[in-house]
């Protein structure tokens, strides 16, 4: 018994000899956040104070939108953070990999910082459920968005309108709405996950909160269930009440429909408040009302949706370092700091304790929807479904609204994605044929284009030897370069372009035939990853055909343009140096800056495009451009063709240029003999100009082809970071499977058949052009 005793008290004699041996250091933790709507200047703020209740403690905490893709990276290199306040993450990989502290201890056995309760009871209702695994609880919460739909009150108490509580009341109240002129409710089509809050809240009122986690992991059946089918009828009857133009709207410019009066709710988590902070016009009045419940519904009516930014603390190793950390949490969820969020950023906290008081005006109605709710679900982990669960909701959710599938078909859509995802689990190297006719063509061509390479590399090396043997009876030649000189010049250059091109080149390549998810050890998956791909994948085939698209369509708009607009300038055409500057300058702005342009000149309501187009069929009195009112361009379905007005914007400087370039190398003396033969300009163009610049042109075709295949950041951007099924590209589908998915071995996959891809089509240009050079 006395030795079982000392046993028991060896890790803390090991914890207070480490801290005895730390006595004067100071331990710095590393503590990236996700600063998003909220920003990052309160957790700065804690940090200093934290520091100044812990001498011995350095908090380095950081972050931005994109700190995601950092961390990503970190995880998959092995150099994890002390801790981390991160959506999007895989974290039940990392969990299942052990690389997670389980905090279920902690919060069970220490106090809170004010030491008058235990620390896990000091949290709202629902704020732990998300990450409460039955191996333990791996997330502290701090935020504590609620959502909510956002009403005009004003609106409501000046047209005599009331609050619904059921989904009957809801519809009528809707109906009443649009008799009185105005949008029901304000939507973002891009972001349409937003709308998943109805699905949930008809699905917990049917089948009861206990339901919800059947849901949430996708169990066998769920999805079929009447009841779960009844809610998605529901769900959809919805979407004739949506403002017109929802399709292309982001969550701003839809809660700006509710700001600027043109729809009388907006649905959104409590964020908004503090996302909009400068935007309510004087004498706004903000309602907020709970989420329709049915009459015969079994579930709580005033269960409440949140969402919770959680803390996660990693298994460094080290605990005077996880212990330092903890005490950090414990110090930011106090009832002080709690108070304080509430009153710098207007948003609800997950700790309990903090009065209606410290809410702004805006927030009232959502803190009293917290005070009365009596039960809470946690949806932060649905952003860790599964992949492909994920997708099949992306894609089905649009067709779903917009009335192209039934419930049911939406509902099995869903289920067969949820077995598939535990049939590839049971068998990992399972693949289902679902084109195999598409696979064999594509394959076969890229064995043929690999074998006319071959061919060609082949011919072209026997030329040069033949042409060698000539050179050397050329008294006049130059000898071959010494082995010895050649590997002084060359040697250099390729040693660092073996050693930061070609050795990540391979050992990218051995990873396409692993399985690897960057946290456990790889497993070898032979062809599973580019047989997945090419027979069994929808979305590689609808990302090929986008790819397709982008190749061929901007190339026929493009470089038909640029010619016409650099032989104008060429020729002397008036303001020709003005119009150069001015062609050129999108391409200085850069990818990113001018996709951010476009997508505030695409916004249905009050974009630049739209507005412009309305104007001038107002002034012209056409009714067809007065019809693009509120026009969804950003539309997955209208998408591809609103990036025609963007090439042009931006490539035809470029290519301008190009073009302009070539044709000043022209010796003028050709155009005046051309002149005195009588040949009119456009006869000129044709037999001097463009057989001149012909390989310019040449280049530039390439060019458009490698930049249709690599399409990345514009559909990136455009579809929020979300493309569905039939919006990806080859880019963004390998960003998205290597970052989201983690399915590192797959991405490789990805990225050598784009690669083999990009030298194949570049190598058939170059060789189609050539020959038509060859005949005119």
């Amino acid at each position: 018994m006395t030795r079982a005793r000392h046993v028991r008290w060896l890790p803390g004699f090991a914890i207070a000899a480490l801290a005895a041996l730390r006595v004067g250091a100071v331990t710095t933790l590393d503590i990236p956040v996700f600063a998003g709507g909220y920003g990052i200047a309160f957790y700065e703020e804690t940090a200093r104070r934290f520091e100044k209740e812990r001498p011995d403690v350095r908090i380095q905490l950081y972050g931005d939108p994109r700190i995601a893709d950092q961390l990503r990276i970190r995880l998959i290199d092995g150099n994890v953070p002390d801790a981390a306040s991160v959506a999007d993450i895989q974290w039940p990989q990392l969990i299942k990999a052990g690389r997670l502290r389980n905090l279920g201890p902690d919060l069970a056995r220490q106090k809170n910082w004010e030491g008058d309760n235990s620390w896990e009871r000091s949290f709202l209702p629902g704020a732990l459920e998300a990450w409460q695994l039955p191996e333990g609880t791996y997330g502290v919460p701090f935020s504590y968005a609620c959502w909510t739909i956002f009403y005009d009150k004003k609106f409501f108490r000046e047209h005599h309108l009331a609050e619904a509580r059921t989904w009957e009341e809801y519809f009528a109240l809707c109906e009443r709405i649009r008799r009185l002129g105005r949008a029901p409710l304000a939507v973002p089509g891009v972001y349409l996950r937003y709308t998943d809050c109805f699905l949930r809240a008809a699905w917990c009122s049917l089948a009861g909160a206990s339901a919800w986690p059947a849901y949430r992991n996708s169990e066998p059946g769920v999805h079929l269930d009447p009841r779960f089918i009844r809610a998605v009828r529901t769900w959809q009857q919805l979407a004739q009440y949506f403002s017109p133009g929802w399709q292309g709207m982001t969550h701003t410019s839809a809660q700006r429909e509710l700001l600027e009066g043109r729809a009388a709710m907006n649905i959104s988590g409590s964020w908004m408040v503090s996302e909009m902070k400068g935007k309510f016009p004087e004498g706004f009045e903000l309602g907020a009302m709970r989420l329709p419940v049915y009459a015969d519904g079994v579930g709580d009516p005033t269960l409440l949706q949140v969402g919770t930014d959680y803390f996660f603390v990693f298994a460094t190793g080290d605990p005077v370092r996880e212990r330092a950390t903890i005490d950090f949490l414990r110090f930011l969820t106090s009832r002080q700091r709690a108070e304080a969020w509430v009153r710098t950023v207007d948003s609800p906290v997950a700790v309990r304790g903090v009065p209606r008081e410290a809410f702004s005006e805006k927030m009232r109605d959502t803190a009293a929807l917290i005070e009365t709710s009596a039960s809470a679900i946690n949806t932060a982990a649905d952003l860790s479904q599964p992949p492909a669960i994920r997708q099949a909701l992306t894609d089905s959710r649009l067709r779903l609204m917009r009335g192209e599938i039934t419930p049911r078909q939406f509902a099995e859509r869903l289920e067969a994605a949820a077995e598939g995802d535990r049939q590839r689990a049971l068998r990992p190297g399972w693949v289902n044929y679902k084109h195999p006719v598409k696979g064999t063509l594509l394959l076969a061509a890229l064995v043929l284009g690999a074998a006319g390479f071959g061919f060609s590399a082949w011919r072209a090396r026997k030329n040069r030897l033949a042409r060698r043997v000539d050179a050397a009876t050329d008294a006049g030649a130059f000898g071959r370069l010494r082995a010895a000189m050649a590997v002084g010049f060359v040697g250099p250059a390729f040693f660092l372009y073996a050693a930061l091109v070609l050795a990540p080149g391979m050992a990218a390549l051995l990873w396409a035939f692993t399985r690897w998810d960057g946290i456990n050890a790889r497993q070898w998956a032979g062809l599973y990853n580019f047989k997945w791909l090419m027979f069994e994948s929808d979305v590689f085939w609808s990302a090929l055909a986008n790819n397709a698209f982008l190749m061929v369509v901007p190339a026929l708009v493009v470089v038909p343009l640029s010619l016409v607009l650099a032989a104008l300038i060429h020729r002397g055409v008036r303001g020709a140096h003005f119009f150069r500057a001015v062609f050129l300058f999108p391409n200085l702005l850069g990818g990113v800056a001018a996709t951010l342009l476009w997508l505030g000149a695409y916004e249905p309501h009050g974009g630049l495009v739209n507005a412009s187009l309305v104007g001038l069929g107002r002034w012209v009195n056409n009714d067809w451009l007065q019809s693009f009112d509120g026009y969804p361009w950003l539309a997955q379905s209208h998408l591809y063709w609103a990036l025609i007005p963007i090439y042009l914007w931006m490539a035809c400087g470029f290519n301008l240029i190009l073009y302009l370039a070539a044709m000043e190398g022209i010796d003028a003396q050709l155009y005046e003999a051309a002149d005195l033969d009588g040949a009119s300009r456009a006869r000129q163009f044709f037999l001097i100009t463009l057989p001149m610049i012909w390989e310019v042109l040449v280049i530039s075709a390439v060019f458009i082809v490698i930049a249709g295949l690599n399409a990345f950041e514009m559909i990136w951007l455009l579809t929020s970071q979300d493309p569905s099924t039939t919006a990806h590209t080859l880019g963004t589908l390998l960003v998205a499977t290597m970052f989201r998915e983690f399915a590192i071995g797959r991405a490789t996959a990805i990225a050598v058949v784009l690669f083999v891809l990009v030298l194949a089509t570049s190598a058939a240009v170059m060789r189609i052009l050539r020959r038509e050079a060859v005949e005119t």
